[in-house]
């Protein structure tokens, strides 16, 4: 079977005004065999592609690997529209964003599919309530969005890029006014450091003095993650005590599966990290030398796992007791690292704002919407390119002239700008900066072409170059609102990329979705094939010199409409 060529070596795209949906497991936390869900207005239900309005409540339940509706069997099931999910021990969500229902070893699995800043603001509901001070509720945004980027695909292996409890972030679907006015005022913003998005880690209460990242998680250093003094948050945090039994911390180390002697009766703290927290605890018996060592970290989530997360609050306590009964003296309220909420509402509190709390609490870092700090150096001829080394800029120049210049002639369209070229030195780099899958080797937003290392990329490069400027020809001389299937299947037909024989019964809308959501590859390559073969069929129905026309003022509607019913 032949693809196309393009698809096949890698995908190149015309980038949104954000950054594409995250994929987000819902209900992690359950084994769930049925889930029922309401219609919470219109909706549409999907089977395995065949779509229908979704009018009554129905039950979702698993059957082996499989999914069951009434009596029907599929695959999968896709929801869009807004509904309402329950059944037995789940907590009722309102969900607005489209859903995707699976079987996965014997378990329903829900995926949501969230655009970057809904995402934002249901994680922020479920850190926050929304009860915090306005700035506050702002400079946690910009965290969240930043973390969010940094980490996208944390589940990769499971296709979807974050679960929806306090192992990734945590989120609630009902989102306070308050919530959604912080992320708007703060949209697509993210703090940089060194070229990439921060990881930026947040947490409950430092109890006066944050954590270093490197004692957290050693492979994140950061100067931006380092340990500080905070006097806000030290005005009104609280310490806590904890009072434990011998018995209840065995049965939960024994849960958590760590080893320790089995008489042991000594809780002892030998070592801390630089900001004086707990790193290392010994479990003794006597005087003796039966012991065994642990970290403080382990040490607290096998307490959270088995005795609820508010027993051991952080890290940093001091112990006393021995025998049967054991006393923990401390304060702060989780990792400690970065943003803390109790200092951060502090701040607001006394009058600072949102960019004041983000430079204290992630000192160094920028906050900006694309990539800052990365030590560009420029060349410039018909094209301005951008690079790291010069190696690379000198390489790229050329090759984005001839690019353009056959771009035109193939295209006979004119650029209404100046074209720039950013060329990005590492994947990671590329990939943090737009916010791009990892079998995307390019984007186009407005008059900028993003590309690769041109190391990666290879012989690549004088095609992809070729594909992009095509994107910015046809993207500079597209009427607003014109669908994205046309302008995609457009520069595939314009740049000559050979065709699939086999037809994929796709609509414009389906097409469109595809192709803006690219929540995988394959989907993708099924969109971007269909769009090009109906773009083929006008050109060859109407003419290339009409379809520029369209381009310019929009398709016919009674076009669009008929190669719709065509397509079903």
């Amino acid at each position: 079977m032949k693809v196309l060529r393009w698809l096949c070596l890698f995908f190149a795209t015309t980038a949104m005004a954000q950054q594409p949906p995250f994929r987000v497991r819902l209900l992690s936390l359950y084994h769930l065999q049925e889930v029922t869900i309401a219609p919470d207005g219109p909706s549409t239900l999907r089977l395995d592609g065949k779509q229908e309005k979704l009018m009554s409540t129905i039950a979702v339940r698993v059957d082996g690997g499989s999914i069951r509706i009434g009596d029907r069997a599929a695959m999968r099931v896709a929801i869009n529209g807004p509904v309402r999910i329950s059944g037995g021990t789940i907590r009722p969500m309102s969900v607005h964003v489209p859903l995707e229902i699976s079987a996965v070893r014997g378990e329903l699995r829900v995926i949501a599919v969230y655009p970057t800043e809904e995402y934002v603001a249901a994680v922020l509901q479920g850190e926050t309530a929304g009860d915090m001070p306005p700035e506050a509720l702002k400079a946690l945004a910009v965290a969240i969005r930043s973390y969010a980027t940094r980490f996208r695909e944390r589940h990769k292996e499971e296709h979807f890029d974050f679960c929806d409890s306090t192992h990734c972030q945590y989120l609630r679907t009902d989102v306070s006014p308050a919530v959604q006015q912080a992320v708007t005022q703060t949209a697509n913003e993210l703090l940089w450091d060194r070229g990439s998005p921060l990881a930026a880690y947040y947490h409950k209460d430092c109890g006066g003095r944050t954590e270093d990242v490197a004692s957290v998680w050693p492979d994140q250093r950061s100067a931006a993650l380092v340990a500080h003094e905070d006097p806000y948050c030290k005005r009104v945090s609280k310490d806590w005590s904890a009072e434990l039994t011998r018995e209840e911390i065995a049965k939960a180390l024994e849960a958590a599966k760590l080893q320790v002697p089995v008489k042991w009766d000594r809780i002892v703290v030998t070592s801390h990290t630089a900001s004086g927290r707990v790193q290392r605890l010994e479990f003794r018996v006597g005087e003796s030398q039966q012991r065994a060592t642990m970290s403080a970290s382990s040490f607290r989530f096998a307490l959270g796992h088995a005795l609820g997360w508010n027993t051991l609050k952080s890290d940093w306590y001091e112990v006393s007791g021995n025998g049967d009964r054991f006393v923990f003296r401390g304060r702060g309220v989780g990792h400690g690292v970065g943003l803390c909420q109790t200092g951060a509402a502090e701040m607001a509190r006394s009058g600072k704002n949102y960019r004041e709390i983000l430079a204290f609490y992630y000192p160094g870092t920028a906050n900006a919407a694309s990539a800052q700090g990365i030590p560009w150096i420029s060349r410039a001829g018909k094209v301005d390119v951008r690079a790291v080394n010069i190696p690379d800029a000198e390489r790229v120049l050329p090759a984005s002239e001839e690019a353009l210049a056959w771009a035109s002639q193939k295209s006979g369209l004119v650029l209404s700008g100046r074209a720039a070229v950013d060329v990005y030195p590492t994947v990671e780099m590329f990939r943090n900066a737009t916010g791009e899958p990892g079998w995307v080797a390019a984007s186009t937003r407005g008059d900028h072409v993003r590309i690769q290392p041109p190391s990666v990329l290879g012989s690549r490069l004088r095609s992809l170059l070729r594909h992009e400027f095509l994107h910015l020809l046809v993207e500079s001389n597209a009427k607003p609102g014109t669908p994205l299937w046309f302008r995609e299947g457009l520069v595939l037909y314009l740049g000559d990329e050979s065709r699939s024989s086999v037809v994929h019964p796709m609509t414009t809308d389906e097409m469109s979705h595809a192709i803006e959501t690219r929540s995988d590859e394959a989907s993708v390559r099924r969109a971007y094939e269909a769009a090009t073969t109906r773009v083929a069929a006008f050109a060859k129905q109407y003419g290339v010199r009409e379809l520029l026309r369209w381009l310019r003022s929009g398709i016919p509607n009674d076009v669009a409409v008929s190669s719709d019913k065509v397509a079903q």
